[in-house]
């Protein structure tokens, strides 16, 4: 679950995975579940699913436009913006929020959140519609909607977009020897994408303008990434004029992609690492619809097979983003290397749903065989009888959890974390006090007792410290 106690990049993300799920339920409802009655219940569950996640969504976006999480956004009136409390009295703090450094990146997330919420619930654009057009405006305001009343030039104009360059800069207040500079073209991408779809949902057909300057920005950010950052070793200044290819061949010779764009320099490294995957995943998240218009197919075939090369040595953490990046161009290959990612250790801003949803998507994708051997148990189909004991009724742990269908394993081979059936440990679990759930805080306080981190099923949850 999203935290408040995160800084507010790191709730963004986590508020945006969580917006990317309620969209899938809302797309895929009413979804077919495999042991139930009629279309009816069908339709019943999927919508109660959706009320529920959506109320979730509701209740952690309320909060931080509340002021309820510990770093609160205030309007900064020197230099007319929104910043976090934190980042206004320290400017090592939330990344340099409070000195003006990667708003778009920041509150690119919530926008979006906001957006998927308020297609969903319409309550929510008339409670807080006003507060999230503020921060809309801090990194999206057309100075031309002064005259039309909107605002009374609270903030500059598109705040990180340079209209020469025809890309955002995400450098603020502090002073570089290169002049400033952006890493992450994709999440500035995704920042007008959000204030695009969130002004989709708030304006009237009248008032077309916000949302035509909101896709300008958008166009001008997708076209400036794919100048600038989308690079190809064969490529050189030679083919400027047909290409848009704008650096010399030794610096295009061994590069896909741009990490660090300065006014002054470009480099292939980022702020946190020099690996070429750290370089191509930051320019890659977070994965929404608009990352289909972000990549042409042509560069994303030849970068995705550099990607692969190295794809052994990938942290978890990225393995989610290199995995969405093959799905361009090869998602049946993508579904198989979903298989082998876990969850709980993907970057915030991603879930393996959205991993699967992605890679489904695709046009070439094609659904695997629902005939899938399981390792050490037996073979399950479509048509399994009901009284398997792959069935959730069959296992304590998984009606608790109000599963129903098949869980041990699902229809797809895998197994859900409430199966009973003993797995087989290469050794004893180590049962360091360390593991147990009164070690660690947050466990205590959601009453939860025995072993947690992980658990005897060799299962981390969300509590642990």
């Amino acid at each position: 679950m999203p935290s408040l106690a995160e800084d507010i990049y790191g709730f963004g993300k986590q508020v945006a995975r969580l917006a990317q799920l309620t969209h899938i339920i809302h797309i895929l409802q009413p979804f077919p579940l495999v042991n139930t009655a009629s279309a009816n219940s069908n339709t019943h569950e999927s919508s109660a699913l959706l009320n529920s996640a959506t109320r979730l969504l509701h209740s952690f976006l309320s909060k931080l436009l509340d002021s309820k999480n510990s770093d609160m956004l205030v309007y900064d009136i020197d230099f007319g913006g929104i910043v976090t409390k934190r980042g206004l009295t320290d400017s090592n703090e939330d990344f340099g929020n409070g000195w003006y450094n990667d708003h778009h990146f920041h509150y690119g997330y919530i926008l979006y959140a906001c957006a998927i919420l308020g297609k969903l619930n319409a309550t929510f654009i008339t409670e807080y519609g006003s507060l999230v057009d503020t921060i809309m405006y801090d990194v999206t305001y057309d100075s031309n909607q002064d005259s039309k009343g909107f605002k009374n030039r609270f903030f500059p104009l598109s705040r990180h977009k340079s209209w020469f360059d025809g890309h955002s800069f995400a450098s603020g207040l502090f002073p570089f020897a290169n002049g400033k500079s952006q890493e992450s073209s994709s999440e500035a991408v995704n920042c007008y994408y959000g204030a695009y779809l969130w002004s989709q949902v708030r304006v009237s057909n009248k008032e077309r303008s916000l949302v035509n300057f909101n896709r300008l920005l958008l166009a001008m950010e997708i076209r400036g990434a794919k100048t600038y950052w989308h690079i190809k070793p064969h490529s050189s200044s030679d083919d400027f004029v047909s290409k848009r290819i704008v650096y010399p061949k030794r610096f295009t010779s061994n590069n896909y992609m741009v990490g660090n764009l300065g006014m002054n320099d470009v480099t292939a490294t980022t702020w946190f690492g020099t690996k070429s995957v750290y370089v191509h995943m930051i320019n890659f998240m977070p994965v929404t619809a608009i990352t289909r218009k972000l990549f042409d197919q042509s560069y994303i075939e030849e970068e995705s097979n550099f990607i692969r090369a190295q794809y052994d040595e990938v942290e978890m953490a990225w393995k989610g983003y290199t995995t969405c990046d093959l799905a361009m161009v090869k998602p049946v290959q993508a579904w198989k290397d979903a298989s082998q990612l876990r969850s709980n250790e993907l970057d915030s801003a991603l879930s393996l749903s959205q991993v699967y949803f992605w890679i489904s998507t695709m046009k070439d994708f094609i659904p695997p065989n629902l005939t899938v051997p399981v390792d050490g148990y037996h073979s399950i189909t479509s048509n399994v009888d009901s009284n398997s004991t792959s069935m959730c009724k069959h296992h304590l742990k998984c009606l608790e959890l109000n599963l129903s269908g098949f869980c041990c394993p699902t229809v797809q081979g895998f197994d859900l974390g409430c199966c009973s059936r003993p797995k087989k440990y290469s050794k004893e679990p180590d049962l360091h006090f360390s593991r147990k759930c009164k070690s660690n805080e947050k466990c205590v306080i959601l009453g939860l007792s025995g072993f947690c981190c992980p658990t005897l099923e060799d299962i981390h949850l969300g509590c642990c410290n």
